[in-house]
């Protein structure tokens, strides 16, 4: 399929009991997979930076397409 090897924008939110975290940007990616590396490498530039620390609770990994629909959704415990 031509779709599958196009790149697309995917948007990431972060969510906890204590609130979640949009990302109106989103990234590029050729696909899923793809965009899902890219999200966990900034997650752990966000735990780096002490943006995201271990205690402020479990935080799940949302990942949408353009139109807001949830294609996959990761527990970062």
């Amino acid at each position: 399929m031509l779709q599958d090897h196009m790149p697309q924008r995917y948007y990431f939110r972060l969510v906890s009991a204590e609130g979640s975290v949009e990302d109106p940007t989103g990234v590029m990616a050729a696909n899923l997979n793809q965009a899902q590396v890219n999200a966990l490498a900034a997650i752990a530039e966000l735990r780096a930076a002490g943006e995201l620390t271990e205690r402020s609770g479990s935080w799940t990994l949302e990942i949408r397409d353009h139109q807001g629909t949830l294609l996959r959704c990761l527990r970062l415990d």
